[in-house]
Parts: structure tokens; C-alpha cells; sequence
């Protein structure tokens, strides 16, 4: 099988482009559909075109589900005492992780893609210019709005208590899909309006420090032990709702 494959690779080497796109078509033939491509009835091809000449808005939808793809992937296969739980229905948060020991535990996790501003990994400082300037920014609050009657509040923030753990993913500054950090949702900045909110945009460092881990096994010590901290200490008074709809705009 080896000596087969490595024939068949130089003989691809040999070949022109418009020999390899021909043969690219006829494997496609040959190989199962992804299910995606049975369920819209087109090709992966034509899938990425359309993202391709889409809004920067919907690339941005987009890359934020390719980085709780590659979380699910890449990252929950490695950890170890830990099981996630498939659900369907929509809740504050990605993922569901229930131990493998004696003691029950789970941990809700919250996958987050690194802003970016005019293609760039977005500053701390642009979001408030409060924030350490050797830092990026992580915009935490839910993709859709909504508005609750009972209540009377705007259901789009974070609440403290509906995530345990913050996985942000750092491809818009390291460019590889596989480097997120983490820390606690405890850990966040609350909104000056409402210490009962998370702040939406958030600091995170570029690498790991006393309160961001680049190991999930880690945060969840850290979960465990159930310290308090905050990723960054900041007067409330400096949290400029001025500025963070600037930041937002943008």
C-alpha cells in the first residue's frame, strides 16, 4: 500500500495543474460527501465560494464556529477525566464537560474566536483605553440580541454564573487554529453598569500568565480549586461605555 501510494504521488508530481484538477473531479466521485454537502445538495467547493464573497460579518460568524470546530476536534480529545455531553438546544454556552471520577463535576465551557478590527487582532487598548496596550481583546457577549419582557433586560450580555470556562482562540494573532488560552468565567471583568454582567470586551495576554492558561486540564484545576481572581484590575469608573461602543462600531 505504501509503495503504491508513493508511486502515485510522483506520478502526481509529473502531472500539470489541469491534469491534477481533472483528477481532483473524479476522487470527488469516489469519496463520501461530506454531510453538510448531502444535507444542501452542493459541493464543498461552491459552500466555500459562497463564504468567500460574503459579508465581513458572516466570515466573522463564520470563524467563530470554525474555532469551537477545531475545539472539538483538536483540544477535548486530549483531555483526560473528562467526557463531553451532546446537546441540541441553545444555551449560554458551547460545550459540557462531565468527569470521570467519583465525585461529580461539570464544567461549562465558552468558545470565543480574538477580535479583530480592520483585519487585525484587535488591541485592548481600542476597546477601552484604560487596558494595558501590550494586550488583545476578546469581545465577550452573545452573537444575537433579544430582549426579555419579564424581566426587562437586554438578553444579548453574559450573566456571571452561565459559563464556567472562557476558551478564547487565537488564530488572528499566532494564525494557527490549534493555540487558544484560557480562563475561568468567574475570573472576568464585570460590567460598571452591572457587576452581574461580564464586561464585553475582555484582555487577554498574548501568553500564558497567573490567570490565562494555554492548557483546558489546567483551567479546570484552576475551576476546582474555586479561587478568586480577576484577569485584570480595573475601576469601574474607568469602564467607559463611550469608548466600548466605539470599539463596537468599528
Amino acid at each position: 500500500m505504501t509503495e503504491s501510494l508513493n508511486a502515485l504521488k510522483q506520478l502526481l508530481d509529473q502531472c500539470s495543474d489541469d491534469e491534477r484538477a481533472a483528477l481532483l473531479e473524479y476522487l470527488k466521485t469516489r469519496l463520501p460527501q461530506h454531510p453538510l454537502e448531502k444535507e444542501w445538495g452542493v459541493d464543498a467547493e461552491i459552500i466555500l465560494s459562497a463564504i468567500a464573497r460574503s459579508s465581513d460579518l458572516t466570515k466573522r460568524g463564520v470563524r467563530g464556529i470554525i474555532a469551537e470546530a477545531v475545539f472539538e476536534r483538536n483540544v477535548l480529545p486530549e483531555l483526560k477525566g473528562w467526557n463531553a455531553v451532546r446537546f441540541v438546544e441553545d444555551r449560554p454556552y458551547d460545550f459540557l464537560l462531565h468527569s470521570e471520577n467519583e465525585v461529580a463535576r461539570q464544567a461549562r465551557i465558552q468558545v470565543k474566536l480574538q477580535r479583530m478590527r480592520k483585519q487585525q487582532p484587535m488591541l485592548a487598548s481600542q476597546a477601552n483605553r484604560h487596558y494595558p496596550k501590550d494586550l488583545y481583546v476578546v469581545e465577550v457577549q452573545k452573537t444575537r440580541g433579544g430582549f426579555d419582557p419579564q424581566t426587562n433586560e437586554d438578553t444579548r450580555p453574559y450573566r456571571f454564573g452561565e459559563f464556567d470556562i472562557l476558551a478564547v482562540n487565537m488564530h488572528p494573532s499566532t494564525r494557527n487554529w490549534n493555540r487558544f488560552l484560557y480562563t475561568l468565567g468567574a475570573w472576568l471583568i464585570p460590567r460598571s453598569s452591572n457587576p452581574a454582567l461580564i464586561e464585553i470586551f475582555q484582555p487577554v495576554p498574548t501568553a500564558p500568565n497567573e490567570v490565562w492558561t494555554d492548557s483546558l486540564a489546567i483551567c479546570l484545576q484552576w475551576f476546582d480549586a474555586g479561587e478568586h481572581k480577576r484577569i485584570l484590575e480595573i475601576a469601574p469608573e474607568l469602564l467607559l461605555r463611550k469608548v466600548r461602543k466605539k470599539a463596537r462600531k468599528s
